[in-house]
């Protein structure tokens, strides 16, 4: 039986990615040769796809094409119809929140390619994947100190793996315990930044002024802009949910979050409609990108996404 050259990854944003990383590494290791190529299935259509994807000559070196978003693929039946045979000696990985199980492309990838599916994990799943974060980090941390890490940060695997990171890169190999790890985790806020954030979702005015304030005393302002891209992606879930008849116990169960900060973020929500925060959204990922190339300070951004969230009659999407 031949080793499959296709690899795809479909699920929870940060863990097909980490999952994709993976086995890119792993055919790295086995073939130090191979090329990386990173392509944004946004932006490949059907000639991209026959040019990259398609055969390549005798004499062309081997490389990993690794596709993300294959989601937002605008042709994916071309990607579809040089699966079964037209890599040549290249391979294939991909990564998307999910394909149309009735579409070419996912038929052909069931068929020809290892295939993984990797939920968002639930409270339950969530310790098992902490210590998987915290053996790749090479961080100890007392049972204690997991305990505490699982209770107050986000429930969400990139938040999860980002404070880890950070974590490791302060121990220094040492282990850690639960009063260091309450002046080190991002989640434990000051009072006036929660405060900054719940004015937020209430689209209150004076939000602009409270986040001078923070910024004069000596806040990071990415670290409030993450914040902000947290709040709001809560926002959205929690009202989704909500529009589809659950309770608040309902949703914390199936978001992993707790029930009281299920029903303070679904009265918050009330201020939005669901079109505004898909909106914001896109604008948050918009300024992320401009932060990233260098066209905007964090501080910038931030002035204008405030603007944008307290100001009803300021576009939330340009």
């Amino acid at each position: 039986m031949k080793p499959k050259r296709v690899f795809a990854f479909f699920g929870e944003s940060f863990l097909r990615e980490r999952a994709a990383r993976k086995q890119i590494a792993e055919l790295q290791k086995a073939q130090p040769s191979l090329a990386l190529v990173t392509l944004d299935g946004s932006e490949l259509d059907a000639s991209g796809v026959r040019e990259q994807v398609g055969g390549a000559s005798l004499f062309a070196s081997s490389k990993i094409l690794f596709v993300r978003r294959a989601d937002e693929l605008p042709a994916p039946e071309a990607l579809a119809e040089l699966i079964p045979n037209g890599l040549a000696h290249n391979y294939l990985v991909l990564e998307a929140e999910k394909l149309d199980k009735r579409g070419k492309l996912y038929k052909a990838l069931e068929k020809h390619a290892v295939v993984q599916e990797l939920p968002k994990p639930d409270r339950r799943g969530l310790p098992k994947l902490v210590h998987e974060l915290l053996q790749e980090q090479k961080l100890r941390v007392t049972p204690a100190g997991v305990k505490y890490l699982l209770a107050s940060v986000e429930p969400e695997p990139g938040r999860l793996a980002s404070e880890i990171q950070k974590l490791a890169v302060y121990a220094q190999g040492r282990e850690l315990d639960v009063p260091e790890l309450k002046e080190l985790l991002f989640s434990d806020q000051s009072e006036s930044v929660l405060q900054f954030l719940d004015g937020l979702g209430e689209r209150r005015r004076q939000s602009l002024k409270e986040l001078r304030a923070l910024l004069r005393s000596g806040e990071d302002p990415n670290k409030i802009f993450f914040m902000i891209v947290s709040q709001v992606r809560s926002l959205l879930a929690i009202k989704s949910l909500a529009a589809l008849g659950k309770s608040s116990d309902e949703i914390a169960k199936e978001t992993g979050r707790f029930a009281w900060l299920v029903a303070k973020q679904k009265k918050l929500a009330q201020n939005f409609s669901e079109t505004e925060l898909i909106n914001l959204l896109h604008r948050l990922h918009a300024e992320d990108v401009r932060i990233k190339t260098g066209e905007r300070t964090p501080e910038e951004a931030l002035f204008e996404i405030v603007l944008a969230m307290t100001l009803s009659e300021r576009p939330l999407f340009v």
